[in-house]
């Protein structure tokens, strides 16, 4: 079936059944949809308990021996939460960025930002106690959701793979047996923000009930295209919509059966970042003095195309739970389709003043004047316009695909409180990435087009018994074996493309309008076609025009590639135009004189990896008070290890092994009172040891090589200079420090809640690492071995803290309630050097300006949200947030690379109104 027609078919009846049910209900007495969902799994009986579930079975927050923070769906809502990357505004400790369409997710330092088929994350995320292997697409499924909870610290024993930070897990409302009921919400806000969300929950027979969810939510960019080039829109703009049944059915009082599919469209202009190279002084007459200067970051030069995005995620999954009076027995089966489809020029460069007499720069305009007393030969007029007219564009496709199933026997009453279990996890990837160099004569381009299957099976045991009513021990236990195989093709195309003095280099195009890359239809993964065991210049040319599904209208490196490479006639094309003309600028040549490649790579891609290893935790835990409790624990946890891009065309493929994490911590919780205000305060201390931490750096091929420790041959012909991207287990590093939160009932109905993080992160054991920031090929000087023991570790502010103050009072008619939430980071590094640039001799000194930089300075955040329940049964309600109230604007991530300063934001202020009645 069409998913595109599966989804539009889910929205449309969930959003039908909301509005004849709207129109039909009477009865106010009716359960709201939480209580309704609360049927089918009956709460703690305090409703002022917060529940928890880090421990896959339902316990108070106070109860729950370890850090966690937890939200309800109607606490992110009242203050203009959106998705899973707003979450890390409201939870110390916690870092989520959207690069480019990957959720990268860090939890007290520990985290990974290696988004290729052949990376994993450290954090791992469930829907409804699913693990999703690759969670893009998922922040769109934040509707209908009865609360999320961040655990913090290793979860090997019970969340199983990959889990060495920590996991989220968004929990959905499912079927409520006996009621009916639902909701229809609408909201607006700037940007031109507009939502719909519909839920309806329905009776089918006494022990049989259906629940179907929507959303709809779309608004404009949140960047602006200020450059001279119109009609170009830019990233951030989204066009979501999603919908979600559930089918609950008891069909004995022992059994339950749960079936749910959901499917969640993301289109819109996606998340290319914006490269401050430019403004931080990488390119002369760029150079600003401090970021300051520049009004808003989200103004950018746009050029190009309007990046299109195009991604569909959808699952179906089932839970069958059966009551064995001592014990349970419970499966969990689901299959799930992530298709992300992003293609994009990313801007120029943030506007700055002064950017468009820098965006006319080049050395050839700085050149003397002629003999004769003219002006240089390149005019900054068609500079800027060539600098404008820069099609580079690039493709990213995943396409991830996995199953998961589990078997549990437990038992969660009594003294004696235990789980076993078996899973099983299966992914099968395709992936590729591909870029254009247009106007470039000498680098034309990469891809990468692979497949990676990955395997991953787990044994598992858990308990916890209680010795005397007061002290209680918890032990676990858990077995995993991963495996993953990767097969495809690398490459990277530089042709040496001109006459015999590059007269005409800036006349080379290639991904001009109408330009489409092959992707999936390519047919020649082995360029070597006649099987002589070498690859010729024409083969090259072969193998890349096979990627090529169909070259741009002003294209016209197809025109001079075909007569094959070497010696062309091909026009030198108008480089705004396109018309035969002789170039702007240049000197007088009409025609590119050689056309060969060189330096150029393919590297066919053949690697597997294997890996075994065991997860346990020890835990005491001991209530001093019924309402006091201290607890000591130790947890480990690993992420799996894998392997790199082939050195050569099948060459070696490096390995890197698996990432291991032991928890220590200590802590309290309790609840008392001072005189009439309820006091919760919670403390902890933490110190976690992570050994084998995976860096990923830009390294030529023979630095590759030698830090593998690869000692065979590298295939003929490898270009040893040419740059690849490798992983490496590089260092040991010492994440310690203290949590505490807690809140205060105060009278009037305030209530003020807080959570404090102190946090060190700190590299230890360390080999020398290459200086990431800087390509062999091109900087061969400062692309060298830097010691990097001591350095602070990327995304870990010293000081973190939120406050939240809320109040509910009732108006003669209805009832009114606001929030306030405080969010503040200290600074922050973003990359393992801590901005430091080194001199000659290796002396290393903090920038504060220039392409370095990668420093956040600390901020501030408030978000604010207000209700009116506006009728006393809570039918009818209005309510008003804004998010990031300040305008705060700092990055969530930065990527430096040689020629790049690419930087991805929060989002910027964002407000509005929504109305939603239920019934």
């Amino acid at each position: 079936m069409n998913t595109r027609l599966f989804a539009r078919a889910m929205l449309a009846a969930s959003t039908a059944l909301c509005l004849p049910a709207l129109a039909m209900a009477q009865d106010t007495t009716q359960p709201t949809p939480a209580e309704a969902s609360d049927q089918a799994e009956p709460p703690l009986d305090d409703d002022d308990i917060v529940v928890v579930t880090a421990e896959r079975r339902e316990q108070s927050l106070q109860d729950f021996a370890g850090t966690i923070s937890v939200f309800s769906g109607e606490d992110l809502r009242k203050i203009g939460v959106q998705n899973v990357t707003d979450l890390q505004e409201q939870v110390p400790g916690l870092s989520i960025a959207n690069n480019q369409g990957n959720v990268e997710v860090f939890i007290r330092g520990i985290g990974s930002s290696n988004n290729t088929e052949l990376g994993d994350p450290a954090a791992a995320f469930h829907l409804d106690g699913v693990n999703l292997p690759r969670p893009r697409g998922i922040g769109s499924a934040f509707f209908d959701i009865q609360r999320v909870e961040v655990n913090t610290g290793p979860q090997g024993t019970l969340r199983g793979r990959n889990a060495t930070a920590g996991s989220i897990n968004a929990i959905t409302f499912r079927p409520g047996l006996g009621s009916f009921d639902g909701s229809l919400e609408f909201e607006a806000g700037n940007y031109e923000h507009r939502s719909l969300r519909g839920v309806v929950n329905i009776p089918v027979t006494d022990n049989m009930a259906v629940r179907f969810s929507g959303m709809y939510l779309e608004h404009d960019s949140y960047y602006d295209n200020v450059g001279p080039v119109r009609g170009i829109d830019v990233a951030e703009a989204e066009d979501n919509y999603a919908g979600r049944a559930q089918l609950y059915w008891e069909p004995t009082d022992r059994l339950s059966i749960l079936i749910a599919g959901d499917y969640i469209s993301e289109n819109g202009t996606g998340f290319t970042g914006s490269n401050f190279a430019l403004p931080l002084g990488e390119i002369e007459n760029g150079n600003l003095s401090s970021l300051d200067e520049i009004d808003n970051p989200r103004d950018v030069i746009a050029r190009g195309i309007t990046p299109v995005l195009d991604s569909d995620h959808w699952g179906i999954r089932t839970k069958i739970t059966y009551d064995a009076d001592d014990f349970k027995i419970e499966y969990t089966g689901s299959y799930r389709d992530v298709d992300y489809d992003y293609e994009a020029t990313t801007p120029l460069t943030p506007f700055f003043p002064g950017v468009l007499d820098s965006l006319s720069f080049r050395e050839d305009a700085l050149a003397p004047a002629n003999p004769d007393g003219s002006q240089p030969l390149v005019d900054p007029n068609i500079v800027l316009a060539e600098n404008l007219d820069d099609f580079s564009r690039f493709r990213t496709i995943t396409d991830s695909r996995s199953h998961f199933h589990e078997l549990r026997i437990f038992d969660t009453e009594g003294d004696f409180i235990w789980s076993v279990g078996g899973l099983y996890i299966r992914e099968d990837q395709f992936s590729f990435l591909a870029s254009t160099g247009d106007r470039s004569p000498f680098f034309s381009g990469l891809e990468f087009n692979t497949t990676v299957d990955t395997d991953s099976f787990a044994f598992y045991g858990d308990a916890t018994y209680e010795i005397d009513g007061r002290f209680r021990i918890t032990g676990g236990l858990r077995y995993t074996n991963d495996s993953k195989q990767r097969q495809g093709v690398a490459a990277r195309y530089g042709f040496a493309i001109g006459d015999d003095n590059f007269n005409c280099c800036m006349g080379v195009r290639v991904g001009t309008e109408g330009f489409e890359f092959a992707a999936r239809e390519r047919t020649i993964f082995n360029p070597d076609t006649d099987g002589d065991g070498t690859i010729n210049n024409q083969e090259i040319i072969d193998f890349y025009f096979d990627g090529i599904k169909q070259f741009g209208d002003r294209d016209n490196v197809d025109e001079i590639f075909a007569n094959g490479p070497g010696a062309t006639d091909a026009p030198c094309l108008d480089t705004i135009t396109g018309d035969n003309l002789t170039c702007n600028g240049f000197a007088d040549t009409d025609n590119f004189t050689f056309a060969v490649p060189f330096g150029g790579q393919i590297f066919r891609q053949d690697g597997n990896f294997d890996d075994e290893f065991v997860d346990w935790r020890i835990r005491g835990e001991w209530d001093i008070t019924p309402d006091n409790l201290v607890y000591a624990l130790i947890a480990s946890g690993h992420k799996s290890g894998g392997f790199n891009d082939n050195l050569g065309d099948l060459g070696v493929a490096p390995t890197y092994g698996t990432e291991n994490v032991i928890l220590y911590e200590l802590g309290t919780k309790n609840e008392f009172s001072l005189g009439n205000v309820g006091v919760r305060l919670n403390a902890s201390l933490f110190y976690n040891d992570y050994s084998d931490q995976v860096f990923t750096s830009l390294l030529s091929v023979a630095q590759a090589a030698e830090l593998g420790g690869v000692e065979v041959d590298l295939p003929g012909g490898t270009n040893q200079a040419l740059v690849v991207s490798f992983s490496f287990n590089a260092a040991d590093s010492r994440i310690y420090g203290a949590q505490l939160d807690g809140g205060f009932d105060l009278p009037e109905n305030i209530k003020l809640d807080f959570n404090l993080l102190w946090l060190e992160a700190e590299i230890g054991n360390a080999e020398p690492i290459q200086d990431f920031r800087f390509q062999a090929d091109v900087d061969p000087e400062n692309a060298v071995f830097r010691e990097i023991e001591g350095r602070r570790l990327p995304r870990t502010p010293r000081w973190q803290f939120n406050a939240r103050l809320s109040q509910a009072f009732e108006l003669p008619q209805g009832e009114l309630d606001y929030v306030i939430s405080l969010g503040y980071r200290s600074s922050q590094y973003h990359t393992i050097f801590n901005s430091i640039e080194f001199d000659a001799d290796g002396n290393g000194t903090e920038v504060t300006s220039g392409r370095l930089l990668d420093r956040i300075d600390g901020y501030w955040t408030m978000d604010l949200g207000i209700g009116w329940s506006i009728d006393d049964a809570g039918k009818y309600r209005l309510e008003g947030f804004a998010n990031n109230v300040t305008n705060a604007i700092h990055e969530a991530a930065i990527i430096i690379t040689q020629f790049d300063n690419t930087r991805f934001f929060t989002r910027p202020r964002t407000y509005g109104a929504r109305f939603r009645a239920k019934f």
